[in-house]
């Protein structure tokens, strides 16, 4: 069958999640993650910044290239065929083999670059590659190679496999993760980090591969942050919570909602309305957010020629910012975040640190930010 190996369906299964530190946490990370390392316990590789995709070839020689999560009518979506210039890669490769990559642009690297190709027709995805660049593949592990179940085997046994892999299938749009442990590991993040690379996953060495999530400091995500932290304020509007509940804890959620009128069902114990739920009575597990009419993301923005000029919306923040994003308008705070956007000058995956109450939004400012 398509996308089997050893008796696994390597399409519909669930793809790995990796464990980084939440936005919560109030201890020193960084010098936790500098301990782990010299602990020499740890590996770790470059993280690219594309799109993640399950690369399969079959025991029966089939290939299929399937991103994290299903499409929005719930199918897995095979787009090997988007990337035709990789298709020697593909037949080169030994059948029983599960690789897992990055699609991405080298030095054009984004997500949202991925997806205007990926996300388009077939042939229009080709013509945009041939008249521009063509997409990249990053391979940063391997679940099954010819036929050998890695998937019990620790990160530091798979990145010695990756080096076989290298070795016996090169290609020029075709890039393999390099593992590093020790100094040498913390040496290459504060290279990477330096260079603008987006960072590195590093797994404890004897880490197998989790299906779902991953368990804490197993792997640790070490992402890039901007140098300096930013004054901004919040501007009182928000995005809608999302609605459709997808978690873990379905068997014992709570807060539904009828599918019909979108009355909230009264809140009773744990699992009392699964069994109803799964026997197809008209009611359907959402968000806490959602049941509560909490809101999504709430926009930052800073003054730009005395006018706000957003800069961006947070997530993770706490239930009662949520509950009353009015309430908060106006009210400064210092956020960090990934990087500046400098095409559309806002924050890519910014996070709130804390609370100024010390500012107004007239020291929050654009030309402090983006400087020009």
């Amino acid at each position: 069958m398509k996308g089997y190996v050893n008796g696994f369906d390597w399409i519909n299964c669930d793809a790995m999640k990796y464990w980084s530190y939440p936005k919560s946490y109030k201890k020193d990370f960084k010098a936790e993650i500098k301990n782990y390392i010299f602990s020499g316990d740890y590996c770790g590789a470059l993280k690219r910044d594309g799109y993640y995709q399950r690369i399969i070839k079959d025991e029966d020689g089939n290939i299929a290239m399937i991103a994290r999560n299903p499409s929005v009518s719930g199918e897995m979506i095979d787009k090997h065929e988007w990337i035709p210039h990789l298709q020697p890669f593909f037949d080169e490769l030994s059948n029983g083999t599960v690789l897992l990559c990055e699609v991405y642009l080298p030095g054009n690297e984004g997500s949202k670059k991925i997806t205007s190709l990926l996300g388009c027709l077939k042939d229009k995805c080709i013509a945009r590659q041939e008249a521009g660049q063509r997409l990249h593949l990053y391979v940063f592990d391997v679940m099954v190679s010819e036929g050998e179940d890695f998937t019990k085997k620790g990160m530091w046994e798979r990145a010695d496999e990756l080096n076989v892999l290298s070795r016996a299938y090169p290609n020029e749009y075709v890039e393999y993760a390099e593992y590093y442990d020790g100094a040498e590991l913390w040496e290459k993040l504060q290279s990477y980090l330096a260079a603008g690379n987006e960072g590195m996953v590093i797994h404890h060495k004897d880490c197998p591969v989790y299906f779902k999530r991953t368990p804490a400091r197993q792997t640790i995500k070490v992402k890039k942050e901007i140098a300096n932290t930013i004054d901004c304020f919040f501007t009182g509007r928000s995005t809608p919570p999302k609605k459709d509940y997808t978690g873990k804890e379905i068997e014992i959620w709570k807060f539904y909602v009828n599918q019909m009128t979108d009355e909230r069902l009264p809140i009773e114990e744990f699992g009392n309305y699964y069994k109803d739920y799964v026997e197809g009575k008209p009611i359907i597990p959402v968000t806490k957010s959602y049941y509560y009419g909490f809101a999504g993301s709430l926009e930052i923005a800073v003054l730009k020629d005395g006018k706000i000029f957003p800069i961006g919306l947070l997530s993770g923040l706490t239930e009662e910012i949520k509950s009353d994003p009015e309430k908060y308008k106006g009210r400064c705070i210092e956020v960090n975040a990934m990087e500046l956007d400098s095409e559309v000058h806002s924050l890519r995956h910014a996070k709130m640190m804390q609370f100024r109450d010390d500012l107004t939004v007239k020291d929050c400012t654009y030309e402090k930010v983006f400087g020009d």
